[in-house]
């Protein structure tokens, strides 16, 4: 079976030739894959080094203090307020 284009000329194959092909093709297989080891036992926890002197904790000290300059909020483990209203009774923008 033949089509034919203005671009291109392609010949098919039967459906029949292409099942052979594939049936005769060898399967390959894959090796078995190593069995995975884990670096840290999962319920292990790292420590972080608190003894202010070295040069990790005064990094770290320092990152401490401008994330809490830019982000923390003092209020937010306050209790908030509960509201009994509609938001639709808001006024108008």
């Amino acid at each position: 079976m033949e089509y034919r284009s203005e671009a291109a000329r392609v010949e098919l194959s039967d459906s029949k030739e292409i099942a052979a092909l594939l049936a005769a093709q060898k399967q390959t297989q894959r090796p078995p894959a190593a069995p995975r080891v884990r670096l840290m036992p999962r319920n292990a926890r790292r420590h972080r080094c608190h003894c202010g002197v070295c040069s990790t904790c005064q990094e770290n000290a320092r990152w401490d203090k401008i994330f809490n300059e830019k982000f923390a909020d003092p209020n937010y483990y306050k209790p908030q307020p509960v509201r009994h209203t509609s938001s639709l009774s808001y006024p108008a923008r």
